[in-house]
């Protein structure tokens, strides 16, 4: 049967494997379950993260690496930096020209023109932690706490060193004992037929050479003679700290005659307060007349800028500064500078007169060339009297009973020209004229004359020339300092330290801290 055909038929038709007959067709396969998505897409997002976790981590230890090796490189370099500020404070604490009251400093370090960082180093005293004053510090003065903080120019770490450093102890605080000091040298150039005679001892903190060299200021090759004498309170010696030269027949001396580091030397002293405050202006003494200044109530009632003493008229009448001194103590007299010519006189008397109880400070504040000028050599070459009584005359000298009566603090650093042949001669310190301007200055010109004075010029040139010439039997007396002391012509010039047991002197100071105590990194 047809029907039964058909069925037979069917029946026998295949399945294929997907359970679909032969020839049926493709029905879309069922999507995935909610749940399954979900899953799948956990997967994908874990395995990114476990991706970037690592990547991360890799990158943290490269960066990690990297950047302690620019701390390290640069840690190092702060260091350096640091070590080096140290070590420049710490040698300029070893320079002999370095004050007591050093600090310390900034300190740019560089390579050409690149920075490479800076030290700000500190000294500083190791008892109170504060910086040393212009006399070092007041307690374990031989040290020195020096601490260096080092930065570099970027941002970066700082680095600091400390280190504690000993000088040497100051072997007392210095004076001055002798007739002359000469902070750096003691010259000589008395020339042909000239003597120079010094009655009292002479100390040098560097040379001292009285072998005349007349040549060097254009006095000619001839040499004259140089005596340094002995007498009360005096032995006559001649005492450097780096060389003494005094060779016979041109040069003798009566005491020691030594060069050595162990020798004393000399000290300037303190001016006392105010220091140097000169006035303004000229004030010209009339020949022949008298400038009475009454410090008698222990003030003087002026400063004067420069005071002139021209040549007075004759030998019987001198141009005169009369300067009234304080019952006891001391009166400070301020002026800029002090000329006085042949036949000129300053007198230091008391209120009626007679001989002074009392004491005069003579501050010159001019800061260089020729602040005292007694220079009779630029006229006849007549005396002129420095230092003397009242009662004093050309014919009877009457120096003070004392130098420490007059005091004279001179702050000019003029200095002594070695003369060339291209100069004419007697150009030392200009004295032959008035004039000459082609050359400098000494602070102190003294020629022609006598009296008695303590004269300090620690910062220049006193030149002593012809000094009691004409009037050998009653010498210039006191005592002298200055950086450098020059003597010529016919010279006699005698010891008197009375005014120096009043001075004050520095305290001493250590220096040259060059022994490492301690050295610290922080």
């Amino acid at each position: 049967m047809t029907m039964g055909s058909n069925a037979n038929h069917q029946m026998d038709q295949h399945l294929s494997t997907s359970g679909r007959a032969w020839g049926e067709p493709v029905r879309p396969a069922a999507p995935p379950a909610r749940g399954e998505r979900g899953a799948t897409m956990m997967f994908v997002i874990m395995a990114m993260l476990l991706v970037g976790a690592v990547t991360v981590s890799v990158m943290q230890v490269i960066s990690g690496d990297v950047g302690g090796g620019i701390e390290g490189v640069e840690a190092d370099q702060v260091f350096n930096i640091a070590q080096a500020g140290a070590h420049y404070v710490i040698g300029k604490l070893q320079l002999a020209g370095t004050l007591p009251s050093y600090a310390g400093e900034t300190i740019t370090v560089v390579n050409g023109s690149t920075t490479l960082g800076t030290a700000v180093v500190t000294v500083s005293c190791i008892t109170t932690g504060l910086a040393p004053t212009s006399t070092g510090c007041a307690t374990n003065d031989v040290y020195r706490r020096v601490i260096s903080v080092g930065s570099l120019p970027v941002s970066g770490p700082s680095r600091t060193v400390v280190a504690v450093v000993q000088g040497t102890a100051g072997a007392g605080g210095g004076g001055w004992t002798t007739a002359v000091c000469g902070l750096n040298t003691v010259q000589s150039y008395t020339a042909s037929g000239e003597t120079t005679t010094i009655n009292g001892d002479i100390a040098s903190n560097g040379s001292i050479n009285l072998n005349p060299n007349p040549a060097a200021i254009g006095e000619g090759s001839i040499l004259g003679t140089v005596n340094v004498k002995s007498g009360t309170g005096y032995t006559g010696a001649v005492l450097a700290k780096t060389t003494a030269s005094c060779t016979s027949p041109q040069c003798t001396h009566a005491g020691t005659l030594s060069g050595s580091a162990a020798n004393a030397g000399c000290a300037a002293p303190t001016i006392p307060a105010p220091g140097y405050v000169p006035g303004s202006g000229t004030t010209t003494v009339g020949s022949g007349t008298t400038l009475t200044i009454n410090c008698s109530s222990g003030t003087c009632p002026t400063a004067y800028g420069d005071v002139i003493l021209p040549a007075g008229p004759t030998a019987s009448s001198y141009t005169v500064l009369k300067i009234i001194a304080p019952a006891s103590g001391t009166a400070v007299l301020q002026m800029n500078t002090l000329t006085m010519h042949e036949w000129s006189r300053l007198v230091v008397s008391n209120a009626s007169g007679g001989a002074p109880t009392g004491n005069i400070d003579l501050r010159l504040g001019k800061t260089t060339g020729t602040a005292l000028d007694i220079g009779p050599y630029k006229n006849s070459g007549f005396d002129s009297h420095f230092g003397v009584l009242l009662s004093d005359t050309d014919a009877s000298p009457q120096p003070l009973p004392q130098a420490k009566t007059l005091t004279v603090w001179v702050k000019s650093d003029g200095t002594s020209p070695d003369v060339s042949t291209n100069h004419a001669p007697n150009l030392a310190c200009s004295q032959s004229s008035s004039t000459i301007t082609t050359l400098p200055d000494c602070a102190v010109w003294m020629s022609h004359n006598t009296g008695n004075a303590t004269i300090i010029a620690a910062n220049g040139t006193a030149m002593i020339d012809d000094a009691s010439e004409n009037n050998l039997t009653v010498p210039m007396k006191g005592a002298i300092l200055a950086k450098e002391v020059d003597f010529m012509g016919n010279t006699a010039f005698t010891q008197d330290t009375t005014g120096l047991s009043t001075l004050s002197f520095p305290p001493a100071t250590a220096s040259n801290f060059k022994q490492v105590m301690s050295w610290k990194d922080q």
